[in-house]
């Protein structure tokens, strides 16, 4: 049991050094409204996670891919439907975005022509803006992230898969996902404590940084709801094919 602890430690520790997670947090941090409001992302971070060891424990993946794959063949034809007015819609979505990004660049234009620039009542308005992160949203973005993480994350499964050929008990399992998901989430927590004694200096940085999402997110948006359109509709017409 101890080599399996000290296993635990150290994968764990590895992996804590997520950069998507850490990342997140690290913008998200600037955007509550409360510096303890972060909590609702990481705690739900940990727990997500910890829940998918549970459910790789208890052989639930197994059965969630058999169920899905009964449902592909009762209801692949109505799926598939979906999925090409999904990806139709992700591509007006896309056309839309652009268009309403061509506006607002006029609209800027003829209120810098009328020399309406910016005040400082305008700069205390877009900071309380960057400051609007609700706890349901955090609570929702830190789940939403796991799960899509959890997808690829092979190096969690494959140590999940060491354990469990040493054949643990459930009570050994649950201390070890426990063990695991605490230091998996030490990083998130540390990060959290050094914002609290450097206020400041973090929330001029993300003021920075959210520029620069902005200004990137004009671009990115189109292209990623384009992709994803494109993809969308490409595969249900694959199987039509078949």
């Amino acid at each position: 049991m101890l080599g399996l602890l000290l296993s635990t430690i150290i994968a764990s520790a590895v992996d804590s050094l997520n950069p998507i997670a850490i990342t997140q947090q690290f913008v998200l941090q600037g955007m509550v409204k409360k510096p303890r409001d972060i909590l609702y992302f990481i705690i739900p971070t940990g727990l997500t996670n910890l829940a998918g060891g549970f459910v790789a424990y208890l052989g639930l993946v197994s059965f969630i891919a058999d169920l899905l794959k009964k449902l592909m063949a009762k209801y692949g034809p109505f799926l598939f439907s979906l999925e090409l007015i999904l990806g139709i819609a992700l591509l007006i979505a896309g056309s839309c975005f652009i268009q309403n990004n061509k506006i607002e660049a006029l609209k800027k234009q003829v209120r810098s022509l009328h020399g309406g620039g910016k005040n400082a009542s305008d700069e205390a308005a877009a900071a309380r803006k960057i400051k609007s992160v609700s706890p349901g949203a955090l609570v929702a973005l830190g789940i939403g992230a796991t799960i899509s993480e959890l997808t690829s994350a092979f190096p969690y499964f494959a140590f999940l898969g060491a354990v469990f050929n040493y054949g643990p008990s459930l009570l050994q399992t649950a201390f070890i996902l426990i063990v695991y998901n605490i230091i998996y989430t030490l990083p998130l927590l540390i990060l959290y404590f050094i914002y609290l004694h450097a206020r400041d200096k973090f929330d001029r940085l993300y003021t920075v940084i959210k520029a620069e999402m902005t200004k990137w997110a004009n671009v990115l948006a189109p292209v990623l709801f384009g992709v994803i359109g494109c993809l969308l509709i490409l595969h249900p017409v694959s199987q039509l094919f078949k």
